[in-house]
């Protein structure tokens, strides 16, 4: 199997560099920051090419430690208010001297309601602030029950804060500790702060994005795991975004026809067949030939059906642009199925009950599964399958797990 489609395929997993980046409808406008050092720099492109949150954390780290000096920092998030404080993850950064444990969830938590909320409603949207605009009298700070339950357990003295707003509440935040003789966030730096937020803006918006389709695909891939529809989604190069079982096996006896294809894991010798190639081949310099103006809302996609070269099996091919203005190019969906010319396999009649016990199987096991309700002996299904008799049962073990069934009688009854 070439590489192209086997990297194709992890990648259709959700792995980054595959998933479509939508166009933000409004850039905002970023300040420009003070001369970095050469790690500040490679910390902030890191911070714009990241797609994975484990990437994006990493350049955060990065980021600060170049920018603001600090004891300490913490990135809070998936938290919209003080109400839902049990769903709010924190993560410590690596050279933090004091990482933030469940027992300082659990003192934030108590005492950063009555301390933070009063500022934060009267100052909606701020993008950020340190704890000495709380108090009237900054000397004063370690007279209060936040400090004195909270801060004072690990030697912080001073703390600034970068928000990220979602409606009326934080959906993000960065807090940056400091000891005594580490003195409080100057001017300077808390300028440095208002100046960073828009980049990171700009990279949590666009990882949101990726997450988001990232999800879509997961949802998508369950959807065609649960309905035995053979599906292929190619794109412009032809490299496989999506596969599903159906379209797994049927691909794998289209190649190496139905008796050596029963050898083979079908993802473990998964490729394009060449009639789909050369059919995409053709799609695409018809698209590529069409005049602007021939393109429009109302145009149908084109498309190409193609016939296997040993009888048997068909598919039908569409190419699916983007609606309305993109840089990503047409999708292929590449539609298989077994022709009327194929060999007959044993059906079943099945009702849409049978049928949805048999969606929970697949393609391999679906054939066992018939070949049993056809009255076929285990011995007789190993001729047929050319595997041996124990490997039948091993199958048909696992098809009784997953249908909840605990003998043959059961099973035929249940797909009948």
């Amino acid at each position: 199997m070439g590489s192209r489609h086997t990297s194709g395929l992890r990648l259709a997993r959700g792995a980054r560099g595959v998933l479509p980046c939508r166009v933000l409808s409004r850039s905002p406008v970023i300040p420009a920051l003070a001369p970095l050092s050469a790690p500040g720099q490679s910390a902030l492109l890191n911070l714009h090419r990241a797609l994975e949150f484990d990437e994006l954390w990493g350049a955060l780290q990065g980021l600060f430690e170049d920018l603001v000096p600090h004891d300490t920092l913490v990135m809070s998030v998936n938290y919209l208010d003080w109400k839902r404080e049990a769903s709010t993850k924190r993560f410590s950064s690596l050279k933090s001297h004091h990482p933030h444990d469940d027992h300082a969830n659990q003192l934030v938590a108590a005492e950063g309601s009555a301390f933070f909320q009063p500022f934060l409603d009267a100052h909606h949207g701020i993008p950020a602030y340190q704890h000495s605009q709380l108090v009237s009298d900054p000397r004063k700070i370690d007279r209060t029950a936040y400090y004195r339950r909270y801060m004072a357990r690990y030697d912080w003295r001073y703390s600034a804060h970068l928000l990220f707003w979602h409606g009326r509440g934080i959906e993000t935040s960065f807090a940056l500790r400091r000891r005594a003789e580490q003195g409080d966030f100057t001017p300077r730096e808390m300028e440095t702060l208002h100046a960073v937020h828009p980049h990171i803006k700009v990279a949590f918006d666009r990882m949101k994005t990726f997450e988001q389709e990232r999800q879509r695909r997961r949802l998508l891939e369950g959807f065609y795991r649960a309905k035995p529809e053979a599906v292929l989604f190619l794109d412009w190069n032809l490299a496989p975004i999506y596969a599903s079982q159906d379209a797994l096996a049927l691909c794998a006896v289209w190649n190496l026809g139905h008796d050596r294809a029963r050898y083979y894991t079908p993802q473990a010798v998964f490729a394009i067949p060449e009639e789909i190639s050369r059919g995409c081949d053709e799609l695409r310099r018809e698209w590529q030939a069409r005049p602007p103006e021939a393109v429009t809302v109302s145009t149908p996609p084109p498309s190409r059906h193609v016939l296997a070269l040993q009888p048997g099996h068909e598919a039908l091919i569409s190419l699916r642009p983007e609606k309305g203005g993109t840089l990503t190019k047409p999708v292929f969906v590449v539609r298989l199925r077994v022709s009327d010319t194929a060999p007959e396999q044993p059906a079943l009649t099945a009702d849409l009950g049978s049928q949805r016990l048999m969606h929970r199987l697949t393609p391999m096991e679906r054939e066992l599964a018939q070949l049993v309700c056809a009255g076929l002996t285990n011995k007789e299904i190993a001729a047929q399958l050319k595997k041996t008799e124990g490997s039948v049962k091993v199958q048909l073990s696992g098809i009784f797990q997953k249908l909840r069934v605990n003998s043959r009688a059961k099973l035929i009854v249940a797909l009948r």
